[in-house]
């Protein structure tokens, strides 16, 4: 294993009973230093996850390594690891300094010490002064970075974050987004970090895992995951999406909609069904004449930076386009896209093989710098 690995799941299974296992057979690598996102609707087995590495829960299957050593029956008060809850789990009859040295205090500190790392840690979340504010005067956001500062002042290897901002408003939220992904950089240790939130997944991180149905559906980059989807589940997990079933006809060339067209995908068998995935914002609307598909205007949304407008062709597919151009209801217009808008999806297929085939396409799709 190598060193920049910190925590590792080898055939990880978690079942309560004779339930449908929570997780099944879930193996990954988390390394040193970078912020991931455990994606996935709810029930999924994300949340699994993090109790699994906090030691809250016990694998029934598997084991869970930290550091290259097995932590399966290390207590959860032995690990190097802090937790920061949906609801910030404060305390409301302490103020800001003593929630954030409350780990200080039971390991018996001294109180110079616990005075000094305290204000540290505030600080590295912006939160110098508010030493006797009381928890109930705090904001949403505000008793974030306390949670926070409690978790970092033991100086944790890795610091495990269960949906911290589902309860904040859309403004707050997105700019505690911006303060985590930050104060992750310059801690500079592991986040691993709950959402079901796909744009918050895509923002913060540097890797994510989309998870359905207890198994890691595909992990990658943002970009990664948002412009090759593996499966109809990340497809339209991640962001949205307009997919189609379609047939590959050999290399680079693939029929849906009972036309053919250019693409970049390769490495499948000829006559293959496949489904097919282009995305709302490589859509262009165009003239009938120009379009590489003809298509009716539904419906239009006016989303603020794009317009959200939902189009069907004559087979009844709906097409959904953002775009900036204002169309009308009820005009036949045309959809243009490049060959490279176009991302072909196997069924079945692994994430392996589908990396493997992606590596095939050299230096073009899925290896760009």
């Amino acid at each position: 294993m190598s060193d920049q690995v910190i925590i590792r799941f080898e055939g990880v299974t978690k079942q309560y009973d004779q339930d449908i296992p929570v997780l099944n057979d879930v193996s990954f690598e988390i390394e040193r230093g970078k912020f991931y996102t455990l994606l996935g609707p709810s029930g999924c087995g994300k949340t699994t996850i993090l109790r699994l590495i906090a030691g809250f829960t016990e694998a029934t299957q598997g084991e869970i390594y930290f550091n290259g050593n097995v932590i399966n029956n290390v207590p959860a008060n032995k690990r190097q690891v802090n937790t920061v809850f949906q609801d910030y789990a404060l305390f409301p009859h302490l103020n800001v300094f003593e929630n954030v040295a409350f780990g200080l205090r039971i390991k018996k500190t001294k109180k110079e010490e616990v005075a000094k790392k305290v204000h540290e840690a505030l600080a590295f979340v912006n939160l110098e002064g508010y030493e006797n504010r009381e928890i109930r005067e705090m904001s949403g956001g505000q008793r974030q970075r306390v949670a926070i500062a409690r978790a970092i002042i033991n100086e944790p290897e890795v610091i495990l974050l269960d949906e911290p901002l589902s309860a904040l408003d859309l403004k707050l939220r997105t700019e505690m987004q911006y303060e985590l992904r930050e104060l992750q950089q310059r801690l500079g240790i592991t986040f691993i970090f709950v959402t079901h939130d796909q744009e918050e997944a895509l923002a913060m991180s540097d890797e994510i895992f989309v998870i359905n149905r207890g198994k890691i559906q595909q992990s990658g980059t943002p970009t990664d995951i948002y412009d090759e989807p593996i499966n109809r589940f990340v497809a339209d997990f991640i962001g949205e999406s307009n997919i189609v079933k379609g047939k590959m006809l050999a290399d680079h060339l693939v029929e849906f909609v009972g036309k053919q067209f250019d693409c970049v995908d390769q490495g499948l068998n000829p006559d293959e069904p496949v489904e097919v995935v282009i995305r709302p914002e490589d859509l262009e609307i165009t003239t009938r004449e120009r379009g590489k598909l003809q298509v009716r205007v539904d419906s239009q949304l006016f989303r603020g930076v794009h317009y959200e407008i939902s189009s069907y062709d004559k087979d009844g597919n709906e097409w959904l386009v953002h775009s900036t151009k204002k169309a009308t209801v009820g005009d036949e217009i045309g959809l243009y896209f490049d060959s490279e808008a176009i991302h072909v999806m196997r069924f079945g297929e692994t994430e392996e093989e589908f990396d493997k085939r992606l590596e095939a396409y050299g230096d073009g799709v899925g290896n760009e710098e």
